[in-house]
């Protein structure tokens, strides 16, 4: 914290370890950054980051280096788009690759992770989660166990990679015997994660829409995102209504409009100014935090 900061100055006063808590949500996770920016820009950096999915590859850019990490990660989202990351923008390529991998086998996906790798590899990190420079946890979820997992310690990439795996879309990550997909099936606002691995009060980055969907959905992936939005909306709901009592937790402003899809990459630089106006002006609008029994 910055201690001359004024208004954030009695975050400073809040439970530590302060925890920066990284929602999942694709493309979304744009908005990760405009957040960060004001964040760091009023004086508030966190003492530990445990992150879901999209909210994990953020997540260790600002544990790499927090004063640098909005720098980043605006210039790393600028250029990301579908096929940086699924590798095609052709459905029958996404078919093909499915056909190739075999039913019934554990591959089976619609996309190779070789493009999300080669991503990663490009914003040459540490090559371990413990040499970041603050404590980070990324959360998977066990395949088998269907349980939540926090990842505290190994291999960066494959880590991110197992967060990431978006069942159907790319295949499970085997680390150490085990078996992981996407943090976001079991914890996609990793609350109760952070608790776990310490955290003693949090910062919410949930770059997800506030809102639903104000359509019906109009195919397969419509319907999965659509079920996926109403079971993240009831967790986190669930979590905040249980332990916002219990910890200190301030939670950013959702700006993602819900006209948006998360595979849809072509309006990150739109997010990313929309959450940083609006998490700049909702910093300078907060009450005094001094009081470590009020919840934001």
């Amino acid at each position: 914290m910055n201690p001359n900061n004024g208004t954030h100055n009695s975050l400073g006063l809040w439970p530590r370890p302060l925890c920066f808590v990284m929602a999942g949500g694709g493309s979304y996770g744009a908005t990760h950054v405009g957040m960060i920016r004001a964040l760091v820009e009023a004086g508030i950096t966190p003492d530990l980051v445990v992150g879901t999915s999209v909210g994990a590859f953020n997540g260790v850019r600002v544990s790499h280096d927090p004063k640098t990490a909005a720098d980043a990660l605006t210039s790393i989202w600028k250029q990301i788009d579908r096929r940086t990351v699924f590798g095609s923008n052709s459905r029958f390529g996404a078919v093909l690759h499915l056909a190739r991998s075999g039913f019934g086998r554990r591959s089976v996906a619609t996309c190779a992770p070789d493009h999300l790798g080669a991503l990663i590899d490009s914003q040459n990190m540490p090559a371990t989660i413990e040499e970041l420079s603050i404590p980070t946890g990324i959360v998977v979820t066990d395949l088998l166990a269907g349980k939540p997992k926090v990842l505290r310690s190994g291999k960066l990439k494959q880590s991110l990679l197992a967060s990431a795996a978006i069942p159907g879309v790319f295949p499970p990550v085997q680390l150490e015997g085990c078996w992981y997909v996407d943090g976001g099936v079991a914890a996609n606002v990793p609350i109760r994660q952070a608790i776990a691995v310490g955290a003693k009060s949090m910062v919410i980055l949930n770059c997800n829409p506030s809102g639903m969907p104000n359509r019906l959905p109009n195919n397969l992936v419509e319907m999965g995102m659509h079920a996926s939005i109403i079971m993240q909306r009831n967790q986190i709901a669930g979590d905040m209504t249980e332990l916002a009592s219990r910890y200190p937790i301030l939670q950013m402003p959702q700006t993602t409009p819900t006209d948006t899809n998360s595979f849809d990459f072509s309006r990150s630089s739109e997010l990313i100014e929309r959450s940083f106006d609006s998490s700049q002006q909702f910093l300078k609008d907060l009450p005094s935090l001094t009081d470590t029994t009020r919840r934001i």
